[in-house]
């Protein structure tokens, strides 16, 4: 046996690093890794995915354009997004469904996500994937992030980067290197999914007005708490008996520190759902032998800090479907606000349309080797509402992750900003 005073952290250069493995970080990974780039890839569980899979999203919205009369979904474009959902679909099964108002969703298991994710990471090249590593600590010097510390599964760890891809959904790295970042967690009520059992499959069917009947008789009664109103069926359950249900609850405290905030969020969802639970079966006859299947392990948290960049998408760039000769990546989702209402409020733009995110809205304005991509880039709270979603998150990311590539390597971002343009063309 030997001993030591502490442990020496290891140290791992590379071209970029990517922090973050949800669908923002995959698309970043991938795309660097193919560039032929050294990529470190962070990634805080034993998994990837992020929310996609940890909070058992269940959907990927922002791949089709809306369209209330087209017998099929319309892709909004062409490029790694599109790649990721047609490997998804032939490995799981999995096939579009159209929604509300015409809206176009790909419902999927999460671990078939996981093991997609994975999949088309590894098979991307050079991506040294790190999971069970969480960044506490990012060192600028100039205009430049120069290091990162993070501990992975307990141990440290050095990372000095060339570029820097920002993925955590909370602009981390970013904020800790002192880029300008603005707090939007209030802006978007936080959900919880949990997965029902042995539940009457006509249930779905009927977009679950039984229990919506008997909710609204129990809070009215005081016998369940108002939130528990907040009840939605996630889309493409159902089947089989198997029911995923997703609880929304109150936007966040905004005199409340945000990790408190999350933890408060955490343990009243949960008491909430074993509440829900024993009320379905006790008062809803197509649940009477339902049994409690999974929780997902995270809170889906729907806005959190975001990065204030060299661009910034406007509320009006979303509603007015505007392009740019700029632009990485294509939006066609509907703003999505969840607020203190048992729904979700819905501003649409126009069918069968989309919008551009420049490159600028994905890259620091303090630093000049940072970008980021998914739910942190540089957006009004409205844009975001729509530009958070998985499908656009995973087209953020692949240009990102193309345009740090292109940057460590040392050749133009205005070459990255053409190639990526050229794979959108469907």
């Amino acid at each position: 046996m030997t001993s030591s005073r502490g442990i020496d952290p290891t140290t791992l250069p590379c071209d970029v690093l990517v922090i973050g493995g949800g669908a923002a970080g995959v698309g970043a990974a991938s795309a660097a890794g193919r560039a032929g780039a050294r990529v470190v890839l962070l990634e805080r569980y034993g998994f990837l995915g992020g929310l996609a899979t940890t909070a058992q999203v269940g959907t990927i919205c922002g791949l089709f354009l809306r369209d209330t009369t087209a017998a099929a979904a319309t892709p909004v474009g062409g490029g790694f997004a599109q790649e990721f959902a047609s490997r998804l679909q032939r490995d799981a099964g999995a096939k579009p469904l159209r929604v509300d108002a015409g809206l176009w969703v790909l419902p999927y298991p999460p671990p078939a996500f996981a093991r997609a994710a994975d999949a088309i990471v590894s098979e991307s090249g050079n991506v040294n994937m790190v999971l069970h590593a969480t960044v506490a600590e990012a060192r600028a010097e100039g205009r430049c992030l120069v290091q990162v510390r993070a501990l992975a599964w307990n141990e440290p760890l050095l990372v000095r980067p060339s570029t820097v891809v920002d993925c955590t959904g909370e602009a981390t790295a970013a904020a800790l290197a002192g880029a300008a970042v603005e707090n939007g967690a209030t802006d978007q009520a936080p959900a919880l999914v949990f997965v029902l059992e042995n539940v009457d499959p006509g249930l779905a069917e009927r977009g679950l007005i039984e229990v919506r009947r008997e909710l609204r008789r129990a809070v009215e009664s005081g016998s369940l708490p108002a939130l528990c109103e907040r009840l939605s069926l996630v889309p493409g359950t159902g089947r089989n008996g198997r029911l995923a249900l997703k609880l929304s609850l109150a936007p966040a405290n905004p005199d409340l520190p945000l990790w408190q905030q999350v933890t408060a969020w955490e343990r009243e969802a949960r008491s909430l759902v074993a509440q829900l639970h024993r009320f379905l079966i006790e008062k809803v006859a197509p649940c009477r032998n339902a049994r409690l299947d999974s929780v997902a392990p995270q809170l889906g948290v729907r806005s959190g800090r975001r990065l204030q960049g060299r661009a910034r998408l406007a509320d009006e760039d979303v509603l007015g479907a505007r392009k740019s000769p700029l632009g990485v990546a294509r939006g066609c989702w509907a703003m999505e606000r969840w607020g203190n209402s048992p729904r979700p409020e819905m501003t649409y733009f126009n069918e069968r349309d989309y919008y551009d995110i420049p490159l600028d809205c994905l890259r620091a304005a303090e630093l000049d080797n940072v970008l980021v991509a998914g739910r942190c880039l540089s957006a009004a709270a409205g844009a975001m509402t729509s530009a958070r979603v998985i499908g656009t998150a995973l087209a953020t990311g692949w240009a990102a992750g193309t345009a740090a590539a292109f940057q460590a390597l040392g050749q133009p971002l205005d070459d990255a900003v053409a190639a990526i343009r050229q794979q959108l063309i469907l």
